[in-house]
């Protein structure tokens, strides 16, 4: 029987405040993208007073952290309730994680006297760019407070670029890191405990980020691990010309697009706004990356696992089928794009080809 905890950390710095009961809860992490729908609900059975239960479920200066066996399942803002009624014996609270704060984070100099002059350009590899934002995005004036437990790791090497980012412009933290990830940057937000037994994220990132780590599975064999196994395969989003549209207006917007002509597809546009983009090489990165990404129709799996399996976000799993009637046999490699689970004994595992197709 697994051994599940919830503790209430400062929101600031992570450390542990009070470990609370809990009746049930669910959460999601994602490689590249925040969770939309975890929560945990709490059990009215007397343990605290009103007083104290509303202290320590104040939304945005608590986190909440979930915990089975020893290990960090997930981690969250708590974000309020969605409606108390007299007489209830329980209380479900909404959780987010650390995206939905940077998206409410200026990824500009916090310091700046105006910041509409305030212009900063580096020539640096993507992850060091990520890296640049999150630390402007807790750096400035003490009060009210910046601070948010994340560990910036050191950035793996990679090829330099030159981008420019001007306060006039005023982007939000995530609004950088969604132009990164644009370029082909993938990027996770680890839960853990950290060595002094607080709760932090770890940042994890880099150009096809992945654990290193490989789990192999029979899905079709006689008492395979893997249950509930589905596909689903969308074309909605195919893509094989990529347009940008960057920083100007009519003839004076800067535009760079990229056609995949060897496409079995017929001709398919895309056409994404940018107008915070300056950099012709940006706009082509990004309209490079669109073919990749959206070339051919997303697949994506879905499975069900134990929930004490060792598998995890970036993990890489080769999966082998014998005998469907739709997937042909063969060995195929994809990588953990999202776990989400709850307090049963089984989580899902969503995985995609390198590239998200």
């Amino acid at each position: 029987m697994a051994q599940l905890q919830a503790y209430v950390c400062n929101a600031l710095t992570g450390q542990q405040l009070d470990r609370i009961p809990m009746k049930a809860y669910k959460y999601e992490r994602l490689l590249s993208a925040g969770d939309a729908s975890s929560s945990i609900t709490i059990p009215l059975d007397g343990t605290f007073d009103a007083g104290t239960l509303r202290s320590l479920t104040q939304p945005w200066s608590r986190m909440i952290a979930i915990e089975r066996d020893g290990v960090l399942e997930y981690m969250g803002y708590s974000m309020g309730h969605p409606g108390y009624r007299l007489g209830q014996r329980e209380l479900t609270i909404k959780l987010v994680d650390l995206w939905s704060l940077l998206a409410r984070r200026g990824g500009w100099n916090h310091s700046a006297t105006n910041l509409e002059k305030w212009k900063v350009t580096y020539t640096a590899s993507l992850a060091a760019l990520a890296d640049s934002v999150l630390r402007r995005g807790r750096t400035g004036p003490a009060l009210p407070s910046m601070a948010f437990p994340l560990t910036l790791n050191g950035v793996p090497p990679g090829p330099a670029v030159t981008r420019s980012y001007y306060g006039y412009h005023m982007e939000y933290v995530a609004d950088v890191l969604d132009d990164l990830m644009a370029e082909g940057l993938d990027i996770y937000f680890r839960p853990r405990w950290s060595g002094n037994g607080d709760a932090d994220w770890l940042f994890e990132t880099d150009i096809d980020w992945s654990t290193g780590i490989t789990r192999e599975f029979s899905v079709t064999a006689p008492g395979s691990p893997i249950t509930g196994f589905v596909e689903q395969l969308d074309a909605t989003r195919v893509t094989n010309n990529a347009r940008y549209a960057g920083e100007g207006s009519e003839e004076d917007m800067l535009v760079r697009s990229s056609r995949k002509e060897a496409s079995p597809y017929p001709l398919l546009d895309r056409v994404t706004n940018a107008k915070q983009i300056d950099k012709v090489a940006q706009l082509a990165a990004m309209a490079e990356q669109d073919l990749i990404t959206y070339g051919m129709p997303t697949s994506q799996w879905e499975f069900q696992v134990t929930a004490d399996t060792p598998i995890d976000v970036g993990d890489a799993v080769e999966l082998h089928f014998d005998g469907d009637p739709v997937i042909p046999n063969g060995w195929y490699r994809r990588r953990v794009v999202k776990v989400s689970g709850d307090e049963s004994e089984v989580k899902t595992i969503s995985v995609q080809p390198t590239g998200g197709q």
